[in-house]
């Protein structure tokens, strides 16, 4: 793991106040519904990181437009139409399990903010999502 990037990743979070754990990017509408979806490297790049066209988006997504903003040029393996959670999870240095129970909610539960990871899911917001990554930063919360 990589705590300095979780850092990074909790503050543009928390920055931005954007922050949907249902898309790992989206365009939403006024009310908050999610109106186009961004999956991939090709469509972040297509559309704009996360930071910089206005849209929302989860724990990866985030991730993963840190990763895109890098100022070296990314590893071969990144220049494909990866998914965003591939992205998240290497820019983060996560293994599949860990990656799993942050972007699907379960680090929420662990970190005492809901019940179940569902819950985290339906719910979750741009300030409990910046709490979350700092504290597995800081060996609060191991996922």
């Amino acid at each position: 793991m990589n705590p300095e990037r979780m850092r990074a990743v909790a503050d543009a979070i928390e920055e931005s106040g954007r922050f949907h754990y249902a898309a790992w990017g989206a365009r939403t509408t006024e009310d908050g519904a999610i109106d186009e979806c961004i999956s991939s490297t090709k469509d972040l790049r297509e559309h704009g990181t996360l930071r910089h066209c206005g849209t929302t988006g989860c724990i990866a997504g985030w991730a993963a437009t840190l990763a895109l903003e890098l100022p070296k040029p990314l590893p071969v393996q990144w220049r494909k139409d990866m998914m965003i959670s591939d992205i998240a999870q290497e820019y983060l240095g996560l293994d599949h399990d860990e990656a799993q129970m942050l972007f699907l909610g379960q680090a929420m539960v662990y970190a005492g903010f809901y019940e179940h990871d569902g819950e985290a899911l339906a719910k979750g917001t741009a300030i409990e999502a910046a709490k979350v990554l700092r504290m597995v930063a800081d060996g609060e919360v191991v996922l």
